[in-house]
């Protein structure tokens, strides 16, 4: 299938994907607010600040239509379980097949220049961050590593990469999406992208996604390969957001950060890549076929090396009983599982990323692992199970239970120092003044080193000695007879 097939063929499966993201409603274009500088400038020197704002956004609002018509706006608002991975942080959780075909572009793209560190990435601690087991007799516990799909961009991973390796934003994006390049599409200042059937311009619609993705308390450079990556996504999609959603009212620093590659994209082979992305990856991110059904290139495994050591999402534990979990894989799948709880799950694993690629249920059904993270309402598809079994003759009882989730406890996590002295802080012990502690040595009054005498095994004095015959040798003396023995 050519590319310009597959997007068209995947423009349909779009419309069902469910994503966390920020209220639908208020997608529209807000006022935006730039500056020429980045953020660093803005807090030193005064900057005049523009404000942008979308006609085209205003009047294809909803809330405009609604007002022209005397109608109540009413808005959506996604509820808790609509949430199908992880909430706020990333909305993005769409399969390569979710993706629509795009428009012709109207101007030739030009390379962007390079500005690429290859910065040293090292000393990272490796500590056992496997979780303990407190499940009961009867209960499941699933340790996921990582938040989301794990195909592609690991927002924290490129976070810990611009913090700690003074990655740049190319750093990040080339790691995370080999074998790609970027252009500057020249399309920026003239084009709108829609976001939830909202068009506006984009910058204020870029910014505004962005926000929603990751905040604004990033490293600036990883808000600035999120922003890339933000772009490139729509552009993929024919200037439309897809799945991903606005947040109003982004500061300064992240509007600073999108308008420094504003119109900068990813390609691949002559056109758009597919610029997927998550929160977090588990230590290595998945190639794209282990996760979904499509095998591109550029979305292949690569390290997300302090992802092991600090990502506060590896290593949690889901704690679900059996007859929930039951209850849970049958209205899943419509099946009726057997009464042997150990042949529910069977993952099947990739050897070379460790991510869950199949789960054979009960020898009844095969799933994607994916697919069977979401329907489980899993954090990663990276997982293992654990099953504690009842009593023997104990049945499973019918009913519902609560599901418990227990995240990592990072608060002994060491600090780590480069050679450029610079600290890390993420989940750092605190610097302390009281000294070290010291075990107490306690002396007994009364108590005397006992004196041995020399035992005869270690006086040579002692020790038996060897006849000796005088004129001969041992070998062809006559020795006589004799039944003395020697006890040594």
């Amino acid at each position: 299938m050519n590319n310009e097939s597959f997007k068209k063929a995947a423009a349909f499966a779009a419309s069902i994907v469910v994503t966390c993201c920020a209220t639908v409603g208020t997608a529209n274009a807000e006022e935006t607010t730039s500056s020429s500088g980045t953020a660093a400038e803005t807090t030193e020197t005064e900057t005049t600040e523009t404000t942008v704002t979308s006609e085209a956004a205003v009047e294809m609002s909803t809330e405009a239509i609604a007002e022209e018509n005397g109608e109540e706006v009413e808005w959506y608002k996604a509820e808790l379980d609509s949430y199908d991975d992880s909430l706020s942080l990333i909305s993005y959780e769409a399969s390569p097949e979710s993706s629509g075909g795009g428009k012709k572009r109207k101007k030739t793209p030009t390379p962007v220049e390079l500005n690429v560190t290859g910065g040293y990435v090292g000393d990272i601690p490796w500590f056992e961050s496997e979780p303990v087991i407190e499940s009961n007799p009867g209960q499941f516990a699933v340790v996921t590593y990582g938040w989301g799909h794990g195909v592609g961009m690991s927002q924290n991973g490129a976070n810990f990469y611009a913090t700690y390796s003074g990655w740049t934003y190319q750093d990040i994006l080339f790691h995370y999406y080999p074998d790609t390049y970027l252009m500057d599409t020249g399309e920026a200042y003239d084009e709108e992208i829609t976001v939830a059937g909202v068009s506006g311009d984009v910058l204020s619609m870029v910014s505004q996604i962005v926000y929603n993705e990751v905040g604004s308390s990033m490293s600036y450079e990883a808000i600035k390969a999120q922003a890339v990556a933000v772009y490139t996504y729509c552009k993929y999609n024919g200037n439309d957001s897809s799945d991903l959603r606005c947040k109003p009212y982004p500061p300064q620093v992240v509007v600073d950060a999108v308008s420094e590659v504003l119109g900068q994209a990813l390609f691949y082979d002559g056109d758009y890549a597919l610029t997927m992305f998550s929160a977090s990856s588990g230590g290595i991110t998945a190639n794209c076929n282990e996760v979904f059904w499509s095998d591109l290139p550029y979305l292949r495994s690569v390290s997300s090396d302090y992802d092991a050591a600090y990502d506060p999402h590896y290593g949690t534990v889901t704690y679900i009983d059996d007859f929930q979990l039951r209850n849970m894989i049958q209205n899943a799948y419509g099946i009726t599982l057997s009464d042997d709880p150990f042949n529910w799950i069977k993952p099947e694993y990739s050897e070379e990323t460790g991510y869950v690629t199949y789960v054979n249920i009960d020898d009844k059904i095969t799933v994607k692992g994916y697919e069977f993270k979401l329907a489980m309402g899993l954090k990663s598809s990276k997982f293992n199970v654990f099953y504690t079994p009842r009593p023997d003759g104990e049945k499973i009882p019918n009913g519902s239970s609560d599901i418990v989730v227990v995240e990592p406890d990072y608060t002994q996590t060491p600090g780590v120092w480069y050679p450029n002295n610079y600290p890390t802080d993420i989940g750092g012990v605190p610097e302390t003044t009281e000294p070290p502690y010291e075990e107490p040595v306690y002396e007994d009054p009364y108590y005397e080193e006992p004196t041995y005498e020399q035992p005869w095994y270690d006086d040579p004095a002692a020790w038996p000695q060897e006849p000796s015959y005088a004129g001969e040798t041992a070998t062809d003396a006559t020795i006589p007879y004799s039944d003395e023995t020697y006890s040594y």
